[in-house]
């Protein structure tokens, strides 16, 4: 990748974190965007604004992006994902070094893996996924868009996960399990039976808490 100009869509620790991994890989990140907050948290040499017309001018101007959007927002990283890409820009995905990722493995754009995240042999996954720091998806499993894997959060062999679905940190889901579309297993819980779409489980063994019901705002720009 060549040194062009680079815009982050999301202001806050994601981007922190998505700022300095580029910075390590001496890729120069030109342009911040985030509406909802006056000014990053963090220092930066980047150009940041929250005025949605200044996206338009940041967009025009970059060659290649990356949506800082984590938690359980998964399926609205995606649509601004979408969005983005159909003005010409490349998506970007950035790799720790200190990840590791298996040869076998086929992994869509968009990807996200921190430092010590692990993704085991034949395992796909979908675009705009984010693996925290110690995560580990082992082999086989299949996994959709948009999904948040967070901190040392482990998932066993030929386990499902579907698109925009949030696995807590320090959760474990069992072999062969199934997680539905838009599911969020809490932090700390472990998955023993297959999750639902839509559904908020917690708990060892992971019981239904609740759903997780969102609207999206899908005029972006």
């Amino acid at each position: 990748m060549k040194n062009k100009n680079i815009l982050l869509y999301g202001g806050k620790s994601t981007a922190l974190i998505v700022y300095e991994m580029l910075n390590e890989n001496k890729k120069k990140v030109s342009y911040i965007f985030d509406e909802f907050i006056k000014k990053t948290h963090f220092s930066h040499k980047a150009k940041f604004s929250n005025n949605k017309k200044k996206l338009l001018d940041f967009i025009n101007n970059s060659n290649f992006f990356f949506v800082c959007i984590g938690m359980y927002d998964g399926k609205l990283r995606c649509l601004i994902s979408d969005k983005i890409k159909k003005k010409g820009l490349k998506l970007l995905s950035i790799v720790s070094p200190k990840s590791i990722i298996s040869k076998s493995a086929k992994i869509k754009e968009g990807f996200l893996a921190m430092p010590n995240s692990v993704v085991h042999k034949k395992t796909l996954i979908g675009k705009n996924c984010y693996l925290n720091v110690n995560s580990v998806v082992d082999h086989e499993c299949v996994i959709g868009d948009g999904v948040h894997i967070m901190g040392s959060a482990y998932i066993a062999g030929r386990v499902k996960i579907n698109d925009y679905a949030s696995i807590g940190a320090n959760s474990t889901i069992l072999p062969d399990i199934k997680i539905g579309e838009g599911a969020i297993v809490g932090a700390g819980s472990v998955a023993t039976k297959d999750v639902k779409p839509y559904e908020v489980v917690v708990g060892n063994p992971a019981k239904f808490l609740k759903k997780n019901i969102k609207k999206y705002n899908t005029k972006f720009f």
